[in-house]
């Protein structure tokens, strides 16, 4: 039992540093004939010369560029867009982070209250796993656990019966 605690907790330790680096975050919207792209790992850290592609919804490329050191990356809307556009970001080692942008939004002319509502979402995106979630994966961890551990003692209990 103690084996199986050393276990889980280090388990946590390790992957709690991890789980983190996988989380890319991309967020991009139009503002002034220009598609704006904003990538970071989560915690306002962002993904600095990260590949960027843009695909529309046949799956052609449309354009690509890289992340500044920002995590930035702006470029001109083409005059009619006719799909949806397709935002990938590639930070590497197995972190993606994809974006749609619909069709009607390349269309319509952003208002000041749009782009609001898209910096509020931004910022939802960036918000940190809160205590109270952190705390209920830990439990969650442990009650598997412990329920491992109550398992192997009653199936040796049955052997021995």
């Amino acid at each position: 039992m103690k084996k199986i605690l050393i276990l889980i907790v280090f388990g946590i330790i390790m992957s709690s540093s991890t789980a983190m680096a996988h989380k890319v975050i991309v967020f991009a919207w139009v503002e002034q004939g220009q598609i704006h792209i904003e990538g970071s790992f989560g915690s306002h850290r962002p993904a600095k010369n990260c590949v960027i592609q843009v695909k529309n919804d046949k799956g052609i490329l449309v354009h690509q560029g890289v992340t500044d050191n920002q995590g930035l990356y702006s470029f001109k809307l083409a005059d009619h867009p006719d799909s949806d556009l397709f935002i990938k970001l590639n930070a590497g080692s197995g972190h993606l982070g994809q974006w749609t942008i619909p069709v009607k939004e390349l269309v319509q002319t952003p208002t000041p209250e749009n782009l609001e509502r898209k910096m509020a979402e931004k910022a939802s995106l960036e918000k940190s796993p809160s205590l109270a979630r952190i705390a209920a994966g830990i439990g969650v961890l442990f009650g598997l656990a412990f329920l491992a551990a109550w398992v192997k003692k009653r199936k040796k209990n049955t052997n021995n019966a």
